[in-house]
């Protein structure tokens, strides 16, 4: 079957056209060719059409909603839009590499019979255009399975780049709006414990990020409503021990680490400065050998093999 009949890379918009085409343009410019769904959230103007309209394109259906409805909402009409068995969700301000949906036809020409709920790829991180998006490149065999545990630590991808399963994703109710800004989080490891998902080691999608682009309370929520996520995942499993913990903080400080290093003009919420399991963890980490035994412990259950 063509993947014109298996696979959508869908566009959530809404108002900002700003990089639109260069995204769009990444996914007409694939080696594999496939269905492109534009969703627009009922923006104020009708730029997206004339975008849409002046490529001329069959493969581009572009559909305009009759309200404005929450981003995650707006997530999931691109699911319920979606003509084929397999989509992906593309923001956009953000690209795909040449070759995403030639990985995607090998993924569910391997998995798709075999209870694969979807996959992630790797994705470049940046400010600026990636310039290996159009590089061709051998497409690679490292491709792991995660385990329910991953999410204790992890988040699948909260970046382009997750083809999912759209019956397995409507089935499951698709993202919980009510947890907005961690919505993406709760709806992988849903989706882990109903399928089969992956990782493949390879970068595959770009993510384009602005210093200025995010506020002290979506940093709150992306460190402190994730860690309480995952604290709550933890609690309910069969692996609430120390060593879980001792990971679940080392995570939470390299998150913390991240958006400073990511954003010039963040302040940390006072109650992010945790006391209590944190501060036991800071400690224990100065112990030779606690963060390679962490590392070890964290891989070791995080993926099936």
């Amino acid at each position: 079957m063509k993947m014109t009949d298996l696979f959508s890379i869908t566009f959530p918009v809404y108002k900002r056209t700003d990089y639109f085409k260069t995204a769009l343009e990444s996914a007409l410019n694939q080696t594999v060719k496939c269905q492109i769904v534009v969703v627009d959230n009922h923006s104020p103007h009708d730029e997206f059409k004339k975008i849409v309209d002046s490529y001329n394109n069959p493969l581009i259906k572009y559909i305009k909603t009759d309200e404005t409805v929450h981003q995650d909402e707006n997530f999931n009409n691109c699911i319920r839009y979606c003509d084929t068995p397999w989509l992906t969700i593309l923001h956009d301000d953000d690209t795909l590499h040449c070759q995403y949906v030639e990985l995607a036809q090998k993924m569910i020409e391997k998995y798709g019979n075999g209870g694969m709920g979807g996959f992630a790829v790797d994705c470049q991180v940046g400010a600026e255009e990636w310039q290996g998006i159009h590089e061709k490149v051998s497409i690679t065999d490292d491709i792991r399975e995660v385990d329910e545990a991953y999410f204790f630590f992890e988040n699948l991808s909260a970046y382009p780049g997750v083809t999912i399963n759209k019956e397995l994703a409507l089935r499951l109710g698709g993202f919980n709006v009510a947890l907005h800004p961690i919505g993406d989080n709760d709806f992988w490891c849903r989706m882990a414990s109903a399928s089969r998902m992956f990782q493949v080691q390879q970068k595959f999608a770009y993510y384009r990020v602005s210093p200025t682009q995010s506020t002290n309370r979506l940093m709150e929520a992306m460190i402190n409503d994730v860690y309480l996520y995952r604290l709550n995942l933890i609690k309910k499993s069969k692996r609430h021990n120390l060593l879980t913990r001792l990971t679940l903080e080392q995570s939470r400080l390299n998150n913390i680490a991240y958006f400073f290093s990511m954003y010039n003009e963040v302040t940390l919420p006072p109650r992010l400065h945790a006391k209590g399991w944190m501060n036991i963890a800071r400690i224990l980490f100065k112990i030779p050998g606690t963060l390679k035994l962490i590392y070890r412990y964290k891989r070791k259950i995080s993926f099936k093999h």
